[in-house]
């Protein structure tokens, strides 16, 4: 499958952080880890990010919504074959296309072209997602296991949106290999507790072909978030 998520890092240079009060403790804690690079700092940077994250709450990612479509177009593709679930979503000229034509752009359509950063970090982690887990063609979507494919996405969401936000900080005092390390570090240290600690409950009973998917999935990212925050005591 065609890797159509080509890395937003090149959009992170000049990135303006937000400013509210919790941006702002999450960048410090980068600070910190950066003079200091132990598993303690790491897991308060990684506290403070969900912090930051969740007071933003999620209001302008593309992630939970493309999550859900995701989601409802396998289960879909599963019970009533993928002619069906193509045509179920308007996209029925998909149909005699090739396998890297029909995830590319499904990709595309679900994160809106990845016009801004938020739809493109949205496209970057589906994309990643479906290369980790070999979903190669639609009969695999259609075949997955949700919770694992939300775990997957999750942790893919994590790092690269932590790594878009505060790279060219981290960059600014470190060689381009100890950045690496650094941004690797923090990345397994996100998608380990994503693996380990959140609990995920009750998808079988969730229509995620409505906004009750959607909905769902942004209650899911907060779980996720929350757990980083829950691991870190000052």
């Amino acid at each position: 499958m065609t890797n159509v998520g080509g890395s937003i890092l090149g959009t992170s240079k000049g990135y303006i952080a937000p400013t509210k009060i919790e941006w702002s403790k999450a960048k410090r804690a980068v600070t910190s880890l950066i003079k200091e690079p132990n598993s303690s700092n790491v897991a308060k940077v990684a506290s403070k990010y969900a912090t930051a994250m969740k007071s933003d709450g999620f209001s302008k990612s593309r992630m939970p919504k493309a999550v859900s479509n995701i989601i409802g177009l396998a289960r879909n593709i599963k019970s009533n074959g993928i002619p069906y679930a193509l045509e179920n979503i308007g996209r029925s000229d998909l149909i005699d296309k090739s396998n890297d034509e029909i995830f590319n752009e499904l990709l595309l359509y679900y994160t809106n072209n990845g016009a801004t950063k938020e739809d493109a970090l949205a496209l970057d982690a589906l994309s990643l997602t479906m290369k980790n887990l070999q979903i190669n063609d639609l009969e695999d979507l259609g075949s997955i296991n949700e919770e694992k494919f939300l775990r997957e996405i999750l942790a893919e969401f994590a790092g690269l949106n932590f790594e878009f936000r505060f790279y060219e900080r981290i960059s600014k005092t470190k060689s381009p290999k100890e950045t690496q390390v650094i941004l690797k570090e923090i990345k397994g240290y996100l998608r380990g507790n994503i693996y380990e600690e959140l609990k995920i409950e009750k998808m079988n009973e969730i229509d995620f072909e409505n906004l009750a998917g959607q909905q769902y999935i942004r209650e899911i990212c907060e779980d996720a978030f929350s757990v980083f925050e829950d691991l870190y005591e000052e």
